[in-house]
């Protein structure tokens, strides 16, 4: 049985807290399983994330996913 202690803390499941920062639901998993991002695990694959986690990611000046690809460059 798990016990969640009393919070004032808005949590937020892991597909608010992808569509927030702006990565996929896979990514939050990968950053709560990689221990990047804190949150309270509830079962198999549910999660609940304190929103300050998430607004962490949203103030780090680097983005949390991998970069895109860069346009093939053209030699002259």
């Amino acid at each position: 049985m798990i016990v969640l202690e009393p919070t004032r803390e808005h949590l937020l499941t892991v597909r608010e807290v992808a569509d927030l920062i702006g990565v996929t639901e896979g990514r939050v998993y990968q950053l709560l399983w990689d221990g990047r991002m804190n949150g309270i695990k509830i079962n198999r694959r549910a999660w609940l994330i304190p929103r300050s986690e998430a607004e962490k990611f949203l103030a780090r000046d680097s983005k949390v996913g991998r970069p895109r690809s860069k346009l093939p460059q053209i030699s002259n």
